[in-house]
């Protein structure tokens, strides 16, 4: 990370002023590397910003006696390119497959291609978009970049903003769509091929996910079979470049499955294993069985502490870099320590692909609760802090939102849409950009979204991906030594504990909410705000230590019941859930404190954002 950045222009020159400043604007450390590229007409201006960790050699790659160049960001996982130059490989697919071309690759990558003999760019992202990349197009033409701060250097690019998206946000904590805050300023869709050329942009959309099975089932065994090879193979992938390696250990299945594989290929060498969280010794938590099991396995382990008091300090430069397109506030200056403490290059994750929470899935609205996606009507917590006007027309827009994404999946099946959605949406609009802010300092590889890994989860019949059961099965007779305690809670910042017992984030959120104006405050009920932000200041009892200090975790009746019998389980919360509906009491619980983080990251990314201080670049 960060990306590629450029100016494709139809009728004139790129200017070299404006490229060079979109560079500069996504150059976060001195020692990011450069590689900048102008056609010899001046209508194609391309730079790429990049760590130097891996695609070390210059772009663009140049073929056909330079008549197409081609520029890659991202890694290509394909096992043709073991012992080939990825960029060769793209340029043979592109010539082969025409606009297909990015259908046949596997991997977390923007591609920009450049054909001289067509008189046309080509700019392509992975299946997932797991590269941010935000386009703007003004007829005369097409400016893009990982990056906000890059296109808001663009002259013609105005500071008008998007209601839709502010409704999306407030609902959701991140987008479900391509739009930003800015109006006009759109995301890259997943699985796009952009053509550009002197007629004009198309959008040619390469793949999409299908999720309705209608095939045999092939049983237990079978699957548990294709599944070991298929997380060997995944993992193998990406361990084949000489950097060095971490494994970002939870005390959940992800990561244990990541670091089981991991092990087999390179147990002769050293182990690195990285955690991060508001306390350690949490019993139970992530961040205390991952020490546990970094100990017995030797690794060279290391826990970084978050505090919401260290988020607050860096608040506006986390809204800077992040540039308010998720809801949960972190503290960026942790992975510069663990590149410079660890000597890590590359951090191996995992992320949920084997089905998302699927027990309490009952209709379509439980469906999307399921992922966290709401319209405002559920959160009346809204009512309270939006001005009338303003809240109903808020609600209205983020129902219209809510159907139009329905919409986009034709599975029938409730757990296929979920999984669907969970696929093209959240991780796309949510953790994809929480990603890309913590790989300014190193990269980051997921080895569980490979795509023949989800290729595969895609032909699985629902029950095998309820509650990630064959997943689960799986890892733990791959690994058993590895399981002998998994995580029952996170290790997450507690808002809602540090709003009644931080001082200096209670300081913060007034100051920044109720005594600084801006043009957010166009929308804020200011005396239903005030009343809301003094209900989270007040500490749940009086002594505010007490309230901080980690209890131990009491498994309830329900947890117990899930774990032994999900079915019983599953039956049970749908008849209290029938019951519940039937009442008009199925509103959807959202905690106050998360209403006032998304309305503050809101209002400091207005002031950041739309009174960008950074000088434009001139016409």
């Amino acid at each position: 990370m960060p990306g590629l950045v450029g100016i494709v222009s139809i009728g004139g020159r790129a200017k070299a002023s404006l490229i060079a400043a979109m560079r500069s604007a996504i150059k976060h450390q001195d020692w990011y590397q450069i590689d900048d590229y102008t056609n010899c007409k001046g209508t194609v201006a391309i730079s790429r910003v990049h760590l130097g960790i891996f695609n070390r050699d210059s772009q663009p790659y140049s073929a056909q006696g330079g008549a197409v160049k081609v520029f890659l960001h991202g890694e290509i996982f394909n096992d043709e390119v073991i012992h080939s130059d990825p960029l060769d490989f793209i340029y043979r697919l592109y010539k082969k497959q025409g606009l297909d071309f990015a259908s046949f690759l596997n991997g977390s990558f923007v591609v920009v291609i450049i054909d001289d003999a067509e008189d046309a760019v080509l700019i392509a992202n992975d299946r997932l978009g797991s590269k941010p990349l935000f386009y703007y197009s003004d007829g005369q033409a097409t400016y893009f970049s990982p990056e906000l701060k890059s296109l808001l250097l663009v002259p013609c690019v105005g500071r008008k903003f998007n209601l839709a998206a502010a409704a999306d946000f407030l609902a959701n904590g991140h987008f479900t769509r391509e739009h930003t805050l800015i109006a006009g300023l759109e995301t890259l869709d997943s699985a796009t091929v952009v053509k550009i050329t002197i007629g004009g942009v198309v959008r040619h959309k390469y793949w999409q996910y299908e999720l309705e099975t209608d095939g045999k089932d092939r049983g237990h065994e079978y699957y548990r079979e294709a599944l070991t090879q298929l997380l060997r193979q995944a993992v193998n992938r990406r361990l084949r470049t000489d950097n060095t390696y971490g494994v970002l250990l939870s005390g959940g299945y992800d990561s244990r499955g990541i670091l089981g594989c991991y092990l087999e290929t390179r147990h002769n060498q050293p182990l690195h294993t990285v955690s991060w969280g508001e306390e350690e010794d949490v019993p139970e938590s992530d961040c205390a069985i991952a020490k546990q099991l970094a100990h017995r396995l030797g690794a060279q382990h290391r826990f970084y502490k978050l505090s919401a008091e260290d988020v607050i300090h860096n608040f506006h430069e986390f809204i800077r870099l992040g540039e308010g397109l998720t809801w949960y506030p972190e503290n960026y200056a942790v992975f510069q320590r663990i590149r410079e403490q660890q000597g890590i290059d590359i951090v191996l994750r995992g992320d949920e692909c084997f089905g998302w929470e699927g027990l309490m899935v009952h209709d379509e609205r439980a469906m999307f609760r399921a992922l966290f996606i709401n319209t405002l009507q559920d959160m009346r917590v809204y009512q309270r802090i939006l001005r009338p006007s303003h809240y109903q027309s808020f609600s209205n827009l983020s129902v219209e939102m809510l159907h139009q994404l329905s919409s986009r999946c034709h599975a029938k099946n409730l757990h296929n849409r979920k999984d669907f959605f969970y696929l093209t949406v959240r991780l796309k609009y949510l953790l994809a950009p929480l990603n890309y802010v913590k790989t300014f300092a190193l990269e980051s590889f997921t080895p569980l979204l490979d795509y023949d890994l989800l290729d595969f989860v895609s032909t699985l019949p629902v029950h095998y991906r309820l509650s990630k059961q064959l997943y689960r099965q799986t890892i733990v007779g791959m690994f058993p030594d590895l399981f002998a305690d998994i995580a029952r809670r996170r290790n997450d910042i507690d808002w809602a504990a540090a709003f009644g017992s931080c001082a200096a984030l209670q300081c913060f959120v007034y100051r920044e909410l109720i005594e600084q104006p801006n043009a957010m405050d166009a929308f804020i009920n200011t005396a239903g705000l005030r009343s809301e932000i003094e209900a989270l200041f007040t500490p749940v009892c009086e002594n505010s230590a007490e309230w901080c200090k980690p209890r131990p975790l009491a498994k309830s009746g329900a947890m117990w019941l899930r774990e032994r019998s999900p079915l019983a389980f599953n039956i049970a919360h749908r008849a209290n859930y029938t019951v519940h509906k039937w009442l008009g009491k199925n509103a959807a619980s959202f905690p106050s404190n998360r209403a006032i983080l998304r309305l503050l990251i809101l209002k400091v990314w207005t002031d950041v954002f739309l009174n960008y201080r950074v000088a434009r670049i001139s016409d």
